[in-house]
C-alpha cells in the first residue's frame, strides 16, 4: 500500500516541530539545518508523516494566509476521545469539536501553529 506525505510550509520551523512534538505527541524525524535555520524537517505520528520547509523556499512572502483549503485527514491508533481532551487541556485550537459523522467516523478538528486544520479521524465501531 501507498502513503502520501504531505510538504507543508511553514513560518518557523523549529517553532512548528515543537507544535507538533510536544502539543501534539508527534515524533521528530529527519531535520535538515542551515547556517539560516532548519530548511526541512518531518515529524510523524502512528504512521504518518509531515513534511515542513520555510514559506521562504516555496516562494511564499510569509504574509499569506497558509492551509487555505487544505484539511488533513489523519487517521490516529488510540482512544480519540482521551486524545481530544488532551489537546483541549493543552489549549489547541479547536476548529471542530468531536463528533460522530453519518459516514462511520467520529472526528474531530484542531488549528495547528500555522493555521492549516488537522483532523484526527477513527472509525466508528462496527464501521471499520
Amino acid at each position: 500500500m501507498g502513503y502520501i506525505s504531505p510538504l507543508m510550509a511553514v513560518r518557523g520551523v523549529q517553532n512548528t516541530i515543537d507544535f507538533y512534538k510536544d502539543t501534539l505527541g508527534f515524533e521528530a524525524g529527519l531535520i535538515v539545518p542551515t547556517e539560516e535555520g532548519i530548511e526541512y524537517a518531518d515529524v510523524s505520528k502512528d504512521g504518518m508523516v509531515l513534511m515542513f520547509v520555510p514559506v521562504e523556499n516555496v516562494g511564499l512572502s510569509g504574509k499569506e494566509k497558509l492551509g487555505t483549503g487544505v484539511n488533513l485527514y489523519l487517521e490516529i491508533d488510540g482512544d480519540l476521545d482521551e486524545y481530544y481532551t488532551q489537546l483541549k487541556d493543552k489549549g489547541v485550537t479547536v476548529v471542530e469539536d468531536i463528533k460522530d459523522e453519518p459516514f462511520g467516523i467520529r472526528d474531530f478538528t484542531i488549528a495547528d501553529n500555522n493555521g492549516y486544520h488537522i483532523t484526527f479521524v477513527k472509525p466508528i465501531q462496527g464501521n471499520g
